[in-house]
């Protein structure tokens, strides 16, 4: 490479970096903002329809093996909701509910002494659901507690539910519920 090319590299380099750390440079006002965020580099939030706020609901599976869990809610019309989600050894997933979310527990808002989640007894990494249909399991003692909105939790909030080995309870398995308040507390 010449000297000349060299420098202009260098001097095109440096000029970029300047204008970029000036905020002079904004690549929103150049490329369209939905193939940045394609490319991973433009806004990392994930957005609800409309202006809708939500209740973040996370289910863990704190165990060594697989498991199944039971959400269920009372949604906005005082109807109950339910959606269930087979989890890997470690695994997390989440889901965003639209508020205003009533009431929510693991296990059946309308009848808390129904099985929070299922254990699998096979290898901790399965989460097929037609392998773990056939699959011995161990369900995990009820909840049994009907968290409220404005009481245990309120819109923007996250709640995390887990599943966690236990020497406390007759299954061996425990569930438990962590609330992190939306203002960071």
């Amino acid at each position: 490479m010449s000297f000349r090319r060299g420098m202009a590299t260098v001097c095109g380099a440096a000029l970029a970096a300047a204008l970029c750390g000036c905020s002079l440079l904004n690549l929103d006002t150049f490329l369209n903002p939905e193939l940045l965020t394609s490319l991973g580099l433009g806004e990392k939030v994930a957005t609800l329809p409309g202006d809708a706020p939500g209740l973040l609901v996370a289910t863990a599976n704190r165990t060594s093996r697989p498991c199944h869990v039971f959400v269920s809610y009372r949604d906005p019309n005082d109807n109950v909701q339910t959606y269930t989600a087979n989890l890997a050894a470690g695994d997390e997933t989440a889901q965003m509910l639209v508020c205003p979310v009533q009431e929510i527990t693991l296990g059946d808002v309308s009848n808390l002494q129904t099985a929070a989640a299922r254990v699998y007894l096979v290898a901790g990494t399965v989460t097929d659901a037609t392998t773990l249909a056939s699959a011995p399991y161990i369900e995990v003692d009820a909840f049994g507690v009907l968290l409220r909105e404005e009481v245990n939790y309120n819109c923007g909030d996250g709640l995390t539910f887990t599943i966690e080995e236990s020497a406390l309870t007759r299954s061996g398995y425990q569930a438990f519920a962590y609330i992190r308040p939306a203002s960071g507390q």
